[in-house]
């Protein structure tokens, strides 16, 4: 009996032994690569069920809606006349992360509809002007006469683009967008908004 109660105790810390190392191995960490021209990586740790999930998209509502207020006001100081036709581009992301930018978009189109200050191509439209137009690599800028030929197209009056950048080692985001004239090519106004995320 005494040799019996001995090798239960020699082989109980070797129990013990596989028990830790079983709880230590219950927290699962992957490495995720965005999707898009960036290099970085993000790293997500899930439990112990071995499911990864993909980061989540930042929600830019907020800054669009402020994009949004801030372009009806300069509209109404720029005299564009009564309710001209506006053709609102699709932004597009310049941070390196990812980001819904059909949803910014979206979100601005609809704080411009329902402003009534314009009348607006609806989006649905826009995705056959989309590749019809060319932009300058250097500052993402319409090229004028680009712009005018779509005025052309679309029968839109003025134009709305734009795109979202990140504030270099901050977590700052910056929607900019520009107003053209789409009958003389000529840009009528530059804003900018940010939001720290």
């Amino acid at each position: 009996m005494m040799m019996a109660l001995t090798q239960y105790r020699v082989r109980q810390p070797h129990w013990l032994l596989w028990l830790v190392a079983f709880l230590l191995t219950g927290c699962n960490t992957t490495l995720y690569k965005p999707a898009g021209k960036s290099t970085t990586t993000q790293t997500v740790t899930t439990g112990s069920t071995g499911v990864t999930q993909p980061p989540r998209p930042l929600d830019l509502q907020a800054l669009a809606k402020r994009t949004a207020a801030s372009v009806i006001k300069r509209s109404d100081k720029a005299e564009l006349g009564k309710s001209p036709t506006l053709y609102v581009d699709m932004i597009r992301n310049s941070t390196g992360s990812t980001l819904d930018t059909a949803k910014i978009t979206n979100v601005l189109h609809t704080e411009l509809a329902r402003s009534g200050r314009f009348k607006l191509i609806p989006l649905e439209k826009n995705a056959a002007f989309q590749q019809s137009l060319e932009y300058q690599q250097s500052e993402d800028a319409l090229n004028p006469s680009t712009a005018v030929q779509l005025g052309k197209q679309t029968g839109a009056d003025l134009m709305l683009y734009g795109n979202v950048s990140r504030v270099k080692k901050s977590r700052t985001y910056q929607l900019t967008t520009s107003m053209m004239d789409l009958r003389s090519g000529e840009l009528l106004f530059t804003d900018k908004q940010s939001v720290r995320k």
